[in-house]
C-alpha cells in the first residue's frame, strides 16, 4: 500500500509539472537544473534505485523512461511505477529503456559503432546456463581499445541493441578482442543480430525443459 501511495504522489507531481519538461528548452539553465534536480528527488522517494530518461521530439512530445540501470532486483518497481502512470497529454510512459528499432549504432565521445560492422560469439557458463558470456570483435580492436570510453560505448550499444531487460537478463559478462579472420568463413554473427539468437537459445531452452518434464 505504502510503495502504491508513493506512485501516486509521483504522478500526481509529474502531472502538474509536465509541460514544464516539455519546454525545458526554453528555460535558463538554472531553472532546467532545478526542474530535472527535483524530478529525480521525487522519483527517489518511490525508490533510491530508479533513475529516468527523457525524450523530447520535436513537436515538444515527451516520453519519460523509468530504468533501473540494469539491476534486475529493481525491475519490478519500474514496471509498477510506470503501471500507475495517469493519461497526459502529449506524454508517453515506458519501464525500463527499451530495444531500439533499425539500430544504426551510437555515437559516444571519440567512439563510432555500428552493430552491422561488429560480431560476437558465445561462450556457455555452466553456473548461469540461462545467461551468455558474450565476446565481442572487431576488425579494428587495436585502434578501438585506445578510447578510454569503450567500455560504456558497448554497454550503452548493447542495452540499445537489446533492451535493458533483456540484456539484464541474458548477458552475464562480455568482452572485446580482434576478430581473428573472415567472419563468414568462421561463423560468426553479427552484433545487430544478437536478439534473435538469444531468442532462439531462450526457445530451445524451453523447449528441453519440457522434454525432459514430460
Amino acid at each position: 500500500m505504502l510503495r502504491s501511495n508513493d506512485a501516486v504522489k509521483f504522478w500526481r507531481w509529474f502531472e502538474e509539472k509536465g509541460d514544464d519538461f516539455r519546454f525545458f528548452r526554453e528555460m535558463d539553465p538554472e531553472e532546467c537544473e532545478e526542474i530535472f534536480g527535483e524530478l529525480t528527488e521525487r522519483l527517489h522517494l518511490y525508490c533510491t534505485s530508479l533513475f529516468y530518461e527523457m525524450r523530447i521530439n520535436t513537436n515538444n512530445e515527451g516520453e519519460l523512461i523509468i530504468t533501473a540501470e540494469g539491476d534486475e532486483e529493481f525491475f519490478d518497481d519500474a514496471e509498477f511505477l510506470v503501471s500507475k502512470a495517469p493519461a497526459i497529454d502529449r506524454w508517453t510512459f515506458t519501464a525500463l529503456i527499451p530495444a531500439e528499432e533499425d539500430n544504426e549504432g551510437i555515437e559516444y565521445e571519440d567512439l563510432d559503432l555500428s552493430p552491422s560492422e561488429m560480431w560476437f560469439t558465445t561462450i556457455e557458463d555452466e553456473d548461469q546456463p540461462q545467461k551468455v558470456n558474450l565476446v565481442i570483435h572487431f576488425k579494428d580492436y587495436e585502434l578501438v581499445k585506445r578510447s578510454e570510453h569503450l567500455e560504456t560505448a558497448i554497454f550503452l550499444l548493447l542495452q540499445s541493441i537489446l533492451g535493458e531487460k533483456m540484456f539484464a537478463q541474458y548477458i552475464n559478462v562480455y568482452t572485446m578482442t580482434e576478430l581473428p579472420g573472415d567472419p563468414v568463413e568462421d561463423g560468426f554473427s553479427e552484433l545487430s543480430s544478437l536478439p534473435e539468437y538469444l531468442a532462439a537459445m531462450k526457445e530451445e531452452r524451453e523447449k528441453g525443459l519440457q522434454t525432459r518434464d514430460s
